[in-house]
């Protein structure tokens, strides 16, 4: 590295690259720092020739490098890079380097940042901790000139950074002493989050400091208790559940316990699971319960299904299968799957079988609804088909229609279509309206306009200019009549004009009545002289007009 002349400096990083060892980013790190200092455009011009998915790295170092070396010249190319995760990290690196010679610039440089869209709180929190390691109170008080904001907490966080660490309770009292305002609000409970969870006897004393029950339960809520495991004794962590006793009420004091047995499930799983059996009843037990479960869950899924069966009440054990159903089938594993499956319990299976399937069935329609149908439980059977054939009909909508119409009672496809077309307009409402005409015979005029009207829901929320155009095309009659009633509900607010408009079309005189009513009131808040107007050139009888003169007058004369 020391003899390497400039001409090699390009062949060399590639050999560099090549190596996997562990050694690679140290060594590239001493080239791009010799190469920035001889030649940065060289580097520069060197990263772009290379393939993409190669570039963003080197162009970290470069401009890492780079900004200890020249940071004004580094910041003048950054400005130009148009990759926008490029141009941040370069913008931050330069920030960085010039945070603790001259913080001002630094700060105007995250500021520019964040004018031009890119993230800037964390690179504020650094800044402002690398000033206050020169001059901390210099530091504090230009974090509190800033303007209200994400930045404003980071850069206070930053710059509260070592007096916390050195004497956080004189640094907590500082910051109470401050007017408060949502910045010092939210600087308080990120101090609480990040940094008291260090130190848990200074959280304890800092605690014991709150006369205030508000403020008090407020400070607990941000002092973690789910990790102690890692770095406390079972019987250390039981003290801290008497201490949460002593300073906990209520809400605050159900979820702390909770928290506390999830510390203990990973010391001690057996031990943990004899406390927790015997908590008193109420919402503390209900998450001890959920907490030790999951816990369990994540490292052994059978015993955590076996201790849910072992529950006396029926529930605890929903609330304790509801608790650990993410663990558990979030790897769709087989096992997990003949446990549930071949189980005797129904809640059991109702409280699990639909998450199983729920991504499984994006990508194994066949053996998702296999394993669906084969549960022997009625309710959980049914619940989890139909989350299957919500995945199936966006995969394969032809081949679901068939099989719907083949292998599901006419009672139950109501239900099966409502929750498929519910979600499937969600994800793609223009997909969905095309199937819609393709209903099976066996759904009546009805249920047809439910679904309309559903998915028009949705579809007037995602983009309602489309949704309109769409409904305009279809004929009179039920389905337009809930499709059209869904738009009215969703533009009347904002358009009660187009509203007013649309709800005058409908068919259904009872649904007419509704929605025209409804888009009027809220258009004489704002124009009851147009609204009048409206009313009276409406091509709807005589007599359904005068209520809606009544709603007028009454808005006018209060």
């Amino acid at each position: 590295m020391k003899n390497v002349e400039a001409e090699d400096f390009g062949t060399l990083m590639t050999a560099i690259q090549e190596h996997s060892g562990s050694m690679r980013w140290t060594t590239q790190r001493l080239l791009a720092t010799k190469w920035v200092a001889t030649n940065p455009q060289g580097m520069q011009a060197y990263i772009e020739a290379q393939p993409l998915d190669k570039q963003r790295s080197l162009y970290s170092l470069l401009y890492s490098a780079w900004a200890q070396e020249a940071p004004m010249a580094a910041y003048a190319s950054a400005l130009q890079v148009t990759d926008q995760r490029t141009q941040q990290n370069a913008m931050q690196s330069v920030a960085q380097a010039i945070a603790e010679d001259d913080p001002q610039r630094a700060i105007e440089i995250a500021q520019e940042m964040s004018a031009i869209g890119h993230r800037a709180d964390w690179v504020m929190r650094n800044i402002y901790q690398r000033w206050a390691n020169q001059d901390p109170a210099a530091a504090r008080a230009s974090a509190l000139s800033l303007e209200d904001g994400p930045e404003k907490v980071q850069a206070l966080s930053g710059a509260l950074q070592n007096w916390i660490q050195e004497d956080p309770i004189a640094a907590l009292d500082w910051l109470d002493s401050q007017p408060m305002d949502s910045t010092i609000y939210n600087s308080r409970k990120q101090v609480f989050s990040n940094l008291l969870n260090r130190d848990f006897d200074t959280a304890k004393a800092f605690i014991a400091s709150k006369t205030d029950p508000l403020e008090r339960r407020e400070v607990l809520r941000h002092v973690s208790l789910n990790n102690l495991g890692w770095r406390k004794s079972y019987d250390e962590i039981l003290e801290i559940y008497d201490w949460v006793g002593e300073v906990a009420t209520g809400q605050t004091y159900d979820s702390k316990v909770g928290d506390v047995i999830r510390s203990l499930a990973q010391v001690d799983p057996a031990r943990a699971e004899a406390f927790v059996l015997d908590l008193p009843a109420g919402n503390a037990r209900m998450n001890a319960l959920s907490n030790y479960a999951r816990q369990l869950a994540e490292h052994d899924p059978a015993s955590a299904i076996n201790f849910a069966l072992s529950m006396g009440y029926e529930d605890e054990k929903q609330r304790v299968l509801r608790g650990m159903g993410w663990q558990l089938t979030r790897y769709g594993s087989e096992n997990i799957r003949s446990l549930i499956a071949s189980s005797e319990d129904s809640t059991l299976q109702r409280q699990l079988a639909s998450q199983v399937v729920n991504d499984w069935s994006k990508y194994d329609q066949a053996g998702a609804l296999a394993w669906a149908e084969s549960l022997s439980d009625d309710q959980a059977r049914s619940m989890a088909v139909q989350n299957v054939y919500a995945n199936w009909m966006q995969a394969a909508p032809q081949q679901a229609f068939t099989y719907l119409k083949n292998s599901v009672e006419q009672s139950k496809q109501r239900n099966y279509l409502r929750s498929g077309f519910q979600q499937w307009s969600r994800e793609d409402p223009a997909e969905a309206i095309t199937w819609l005409s393709q209903l099976p015979n066996t759904i009546d005029e009805n249920a047809s306009a439910d679904l309309y009207g559903s998915v028009a829901n949705n579809y007037v929320q995602h983009d309602p200019m489309a949704a309109s155009e769409w409904i305009s095309t279809l004929e009179e009659g039920p389905a337009r009549d809930r499709s059209v009633s869904s738009l009215v509900q969703s533009i009347s607010r904002n358009d009660p004009e187009a509203g007013f408009i649309w709800a005058a079309t409908l068919s259904d005189p009872e649904i007419r009545k509704n929605d025209l009513s409804r888009s009027l009131r809220e258009w004489v808040k704002i124009d009851p002289s147009a609204a009048m107007e409206a009313v009276k050139d409406a091509a709807i009888e005589a007599s359904e007009k005068e209520p809606l003169l009544n709603i007028i007058e009454t808005a006018q004369n209060n």
